[in-house]
């Protein structure tokens, strides 16, 4: 019972940090894509 909390906090770390990677990424093709229609 002890370590659940720490276990919970772990999975849920981890479940932000993929978030924040796939943010990240979304964000990077999103101004690539802008950069390429202002190229036009």
């Amino acid at each position: 019972m002890c370590f659940h909390p720490i276990g919970e906090t772990v999975f849920w770390l981890k479940s932000l940090y993929q978030l924040g990677f796939v943010c990240f990424f979304d964000f990077y093709f999103w101004i690539r894509d802008l950069e390429k229609q202002y190229e036009k």
